[in-house]
């Protein structure tokens, strides 16, 4: 039976159902069909289990065990190449690689990860001259006045050569509406200051349809050409400052996000990356601090790479390291970032280079490489284990199978092949201890829950191998995660990854588009405030309870400040040791308050043995998504509402579906 929990249908309709030939929308049961029937089609028929279809329909139905957004969105529709959540951005041989593919991935709705250490960027080619931007526009579009009032813009009256002889040839780019087009654009732009023939380059504007269009596909208005000439002008003023020299880490961390930039003025979704450095990198300083402002590098997330060698230097007290360590820990407590990730620990069992992340650190990836999550529903099964470990195998054999969809980026379609890497995960999982009758702090120590996770490791495993024996393919590298499931988590209204609920009572905070029509409504008893992050964007205040005090005795509940640093800590230690062999997207949320010497001493203990770690200080940045009340302060406010906060990685820079 489908329970939805407290915003569940809301978030269904606002971010999964899609829109039918009919002019109706998709219904739950539509959905759950689509995605089913259309992950099978992916293999031959012959390769399902007897009854297989009917236990996925009705774990998903049910919401015992959920696909990641990405295949709830694509799966069994035409465009299934766009099923994966996240990718990692390579370099080279071009310098232009890295770029473009980053920009069609966030353009497509996906998140970036890229680890931008010198020792990659040293083999890309130097920049060999400047290329001026100029942009012409139809005077008969409708946005017209808009990019030519933009005075940073050079405008360009003529869309023949305006190039002056001896000082080099100008071209006329027209820039296509398509995302196919925009790529090619910024392509063609980074080409030219490698091999310079061109002193300037006339873009022509006038195809691109104007703001406010509807975008196809994955819905929302189309930000007008704009934001692109911006980011095209951007891009090149960053390149022009290397001219006779390689990019160093912060450039072409610049470029991405002006890139990140550009997506997010479509204001279909917030761009989302991840951007790691290693620990002896000569840049190390300047990254650690990258995000010191709130507003700077605002469309990622940062963290530093660390391996044996660092940890090793930290017990000698090597200076270099023990600065890099003070000051990463330092700005974890100041505004949450940079995280760390172990990038050793993560290679273990790993046939390539996987020195980066997705953008919420759950998976370590090859370069090009991409993540295709699942999720089982803990809650959904309390001292049900045996239906749980089926809910598991199941849920690997149908990311397994998603390994097939259609991918058109050939780099990528080769390390897919051989890795079959998969990540099923779960959710719910405070709720599932509490009905184990366990405390969240005590759980690191029950042999009960370290066995039961075993096993729904094992399950998950042997799920995928048995089809990849079947298939005749690779066995995947990599079978296990635990991700931050966000909107997942919130249509059957649990706890979210594997977190502990952020407090029993709290403000939310959402975001909408300045033009929904719901955030009139919501005015009336609402607060609501325009965001600061993302342009023609509201953020409506909602007071919360949390679901959880339905579920759970209030006795057994924990809230986040209510864990200690080690206590959170030793939480994801256990997952990451009993469960996970990818990594555990995990924050560990932590009174500004807090001692330097407590949260130092606790990652000493724990840090060589994860894979990836995020402090997040309570309120640390304007606009949270969640601030914590009392209980008198929501039962004093206009609007009372039962949720479930999820965490949104350390920056909310997670993409919604």
């Amino acid at each position: 039976m489908t329970t939805w929990g407290p915003q569940g249908r809301e978030v269904y309709e606002r971010t999964y159902s899609r829109d039918r030939a009919d002019g109706t929308k998709e219904t739950w049961e539509q959905t759950v069909a689509r995605v089913v029937d259309g992950n099978l089609a992916l293999v031959p028929e012959w390769s399902h289990e007897p009854g297989e279809r009917e236990a996925l329909f009705d774990l998903i139905h049910d919401f015992k065990a959920i696909p990641a957004g990405r295949h709830l969105w694509t799966s069994g529709v035409e465009g299934r190449q766009f099923n994966r959540n996240c990718h990692r951005a390579g370099w080279g041989p071009k310098l232009a690689d890295h770029f473009t593919f980053t920009f069609d991935e966030l353009m497509k709705g996906g998140g970036v990860g890229a680890n931008y250490s010198n020792d990659y960027l040293r083999s890309l080619p130097s920049i060999n001259g400047t290329v001026k931007p100029m942009f012409y526009i139809n005077t008969g579009h409708d946005d017209y006045a808009e990019v030519t009032a933009n005075k940073s813009l050079s405008m360009s009256h003529t869309t023949r050569p305006v190039g002056k002889k001896g000082v080099g040839k100008a071209d006329v780019w027209q820039v296509e509406d398509s995302r196919e087009g925009w790529v090619d654009a910024l392509g063609f732009l980074i080409d030219s200051v490698v091999d310079p023939g061109f002193g300037v380059v006339v873009f022509d504007l006038s195809l691109v349809r104007p703001r406010g269009s509807k975008i196809r596909g994955f819905g929302g208005t189309a930000s007008g050409p704009g934001p692109l000439a911006d980011a095209l002008n951007r891009v090149s003023d960053i390149l022009a400052r290397r001219v006779g020299e390689q990019l160093r880490p912060m450039d072409a961390m610049e470029i991405d996000h002006a890139i990140a930039s550009c997506v997010i003025a479509g204001n279909v979704r917030r761009s989302a990356r991840m951007s790691i450095l290693h620990w002896m990198d000569d840049d190390i300083f300047d990254f650690i601090h990258c995000k010191a402002d709130h507003m700077s590098h605002f469309t990622t997330n940062i963290s530093v790479e660390v391996d044996s060698a660092f940890f090793t230097a930290l017990d000698q007290d090597v200076p270099h390291a023990v600065r890099v360590f003070n000051e990463v820990t330092e700005a974890m407590l100041r505004n949450g970032e940079p995280g760390f990730f172990n990038s050793d620990l993560a290679s273990i069992g790993e046939y390539g280079d996987i020195r980066s992340t997705n953008p919420c650190g759950e998976i370590a990836l090859e370069e090009w490489e991409s993540c295709n999550l699942g999720h089982v529903n803990l809650s959904a099964f309390g001292n049900d284990w045996q239906g749980a470990t089926r809910a598991f195998r199941l849920m690997s054999r149908f990311l397994y199978r998603a390994t097939y969809a259609d991918l058109t980026n050939e780099r990528q379609a080769a390390v897919e092949d051989r890795n079959r890497r998969i990540g099923v995960g779960f959710f719910g999982y405070q709720e599932w201890l509490g009905e184990l009758g366990i405390k969240y702090s005590d759980a690191p120590n029950d042999l009960l829950v370290r066995q039961l996770l075993s096993e729904f490791k094992e399950a998950a495993r042997k799920g995928a191998t048995l089809l990849a024996y079947t298939l005749g393919s690779p066995v995947p590298v990599k079978f296990t995660t635990v991700a931050p499931t966000g909107t997942i988590a919130k249509m059957p209204g649990t706890t979210e990854g594997m977190h502990p609920v952020y407090s029993r009572y709290y403000e939310r905070r959402v975001r909408y588009a300045s033009s929904d029509e719901k955030v009139i409504s919501l005015e009336k008893d609402h607060e609501v405030e325009d965001c600061i992050y993302t342009p023609d964007t509201k953020v409506v205040v909602f007071h919360t309870r949390d679901a959880i005090l339905d579920r759970v005795p209030e006795e057994l509940v924990q809230q986040a400040d209510e864990l200690s640093v080690e206590e959170m800590l030793a939480g994801q230690r256990l997952v990451q040791t009993f469960y996970a062999d990818n990594a555990v997207s995990f924050t560990v949320n932590v009174d500004p308050e807090t001692s330097l010497s407590e949260l130092r001493n606790a990652l000493r203990r724990h840090l060589p043995h994860l894979k990836g770690t995020t402090v997040m200080p309570d309120a640390s940045r304007p606009q949270s998504p969640y601030t914590r009340i009392t209980r008198d302060e929501y039962e004093a406010a206009t609007d009372h509402e039962v949720g479930v906060s999820y965490d949104e990685c350390a920056t909310g820079a997670c993409p919604v579906r």
